[in-house]
């Protein structure tokens, strides 16, 4: 309901007080000193007082306006609205030429009644051209900062990456760490990609980075970011740290087994507290990321080393990925390779093939370098075929492995068998088990079900 607004006669002393004041050359001289726009009206919006802060915001002259109806002259004003309904009016966005503004108007009321109101504008050009660069800066950043990879992107039609993949669709709506374990060269960081990707964070920044590839000083100012002056050839302005950057969306650490004991410290405050401190400061800075890390090496076997910490691990391991080597998926070679040459087609610029016997002879290959290194013999291949079409000669040479039955028939060596040795070459406890699962490059879990499954005795 609008306020009730008592009307005065033009003539009433407190109106005329109001026209006086405006007139005085000091009260001019006191508002033209202000750095704001100021605009005062009669309780009828005729403008009675413009400062030159507000001519240079609008364009308008005093002459122009003053003595005249807010509204003629200033189409939109929504002055007049305040003087009907008694209410202040904040926040009001206006823009004129290049100059953006923000004006605040209120009334001015007498014993209860209305007898004018007042304009303040407040210049925010530079406040809203900051914004922007911001905002183009924040969006170039998740541009740069893009998960490349989604679920299609995981070729297979083997169990375990059936299985995986299903995994990944179930935790799709949680922000739970996952930790991905695997050889090298399996594919750790594809999954990473899908994982965020197929998440609800998958708008935001996905940031990568390799924890084996920097000093331990050096990943601290990567992971954490630093004030200007931290350090020694500290960059003017400071640095954003990856944390800070990956606000909202992922971390993707790569190489996790390879961080240093004083910086798993720090991880697993941030990952307590969701807050960190930059290198040199003193103010800690909240955020909201989820952690995917990854690792080639035993965890459990660090953890009893004394290399890294437990309590880390447990943080970080909440979603467990293992992804398989590729000699235990061989059914997966022939869409493997499929896959490979389209992307290599592109690079090329030119179609690629390969024949069956060249499949084939990939087939019978134990791939120490898992996937990576079946993409590698592809480019090799594709370098050294002339027609397009890659046959066995264009292959690298490779030693061709013994074949033996397993789950689909086509797997060359006999998980049994390779178990079997292991364990028989380390001592029959614990610590020995460990160590043969480090050799064989799986979790301590995953060898006690391979054990139980193929019914295997340790001599």
């Amino acid at each position: 309901m609008e306020k009730e607004i008592a009307t005065l006669p033009l003539d009433n002393l407190t109106e005329s007080k109001l026209i006086e004041i405006s007139n005085d050359p000091l009260f001019n001289l006191v508002l033209n000193s202000v750095k704001d726009g100021i605009m005062i009206c009669d309780r009828n919006g005729i403008v009675l007082f413009i400062n030159e802060e507000y001519t240079r915001f609008t364009g308008v002259e005093q002459e122009d306006i003053i003595g005249k109806y807010v509204g003629d002259v200033r189409k939109g004003a929504r002055l007049p609205d305040a003087l009907r309904a008694g209410q202040p009016l904040r926040g009001i966005r206006r823009k004129v030429n290049n100059i953006e503004y923000i004006a605040d108007i209120h009334p001015i009321i007498a014993k209860s009644m209305v007898i004018g109101g007042i304009a303040v504008t407040h210049d925010v050009t530079e406040i809203v051209s900051l914004s922007n660069k911001i905002t183009i800066y924040s969006s170039k950043m998740k541009e740069f900062h893009k998960a490349l990879y989604s679920l299609n992107d995981i070729i297979g039609v083997n169990i375990q990456i059936e299985k995986i993949k299903k995994q990944i669709n179930q935790i799709s709506l949680s922000d739970a760490p996952v930790m991905i374990v695997g050889e090298s060269g399996t594919g750790k960081e594809l999954f990473a990609h899908a994982i965020h990707n197929a998440s609800t964070r998958k708008e935001e920044s996905f940031v990568a980075i390799n924890c084996a590839a920097f000093s331990p000083h050096l990943l601290l100012s990567e992971l954490f970011g630093y004030e200007e002056g931290a350090f020694t050839g500290a960059q003017k302005g400071g640095k954003l740290g990856l944390f800070e950057i990956a606000n909202n969306g992922t971390l993707f650490l790569d190489e996790i087994g390879d961080l240093e004991i004083e910086l798993q410290s720090k991880m697993l405050r941030v990952l307590e507290s969701h807050e960190f401190i930059k290198v040199g400061g003193t103010k800690p800075i909240k955020v909201d990321t989820r952690i995917i890390s990854a690792t080639n090496k035993n965890l459990d076997q660090l953890i009893v080393d004394m290399k890294f910490r437990s309590d880390l691990f447990y943080r970080l391991n909440v979603v467990h990925l293992e992804i398989p080597p590729l000699r235990s998926r061989l059914e997966d070679i022939p869409c493997m390779v499929d896959h490979c040459l389209k992307k290599l087609s592109k690079k090329f610029k030119r179609m690629l093939m390969i024949s069956p016997e060249a499949v084939a002879r990939l087939t019978k290959h134990k791939f120490p370098g898992n996937v990576r290194e079946l993409f590698n013999i592809l480019e090799f291949a594709a370098n050294s075929c002339d027609n397009g079409r890659i046959e066995t000669e264009h292959l690298p040479v490779i030693k061709d492995q013994p074949t033996s039955s397993d789950l689909s028939g086509i797997v060359r060596i006999s998980e049994r068998e390779l178990i079997s040795k292991t364990l028989n070459r380390h001592e029959n406890s614990v610590k020995g088990k460990r160590m043969a699962a480090q050799e064989l490059g799986i979790s301590l879990a995953t060898l006690y079900n391979k054990i139980k499954q193929y019914g295997i005795s340790q001599r």
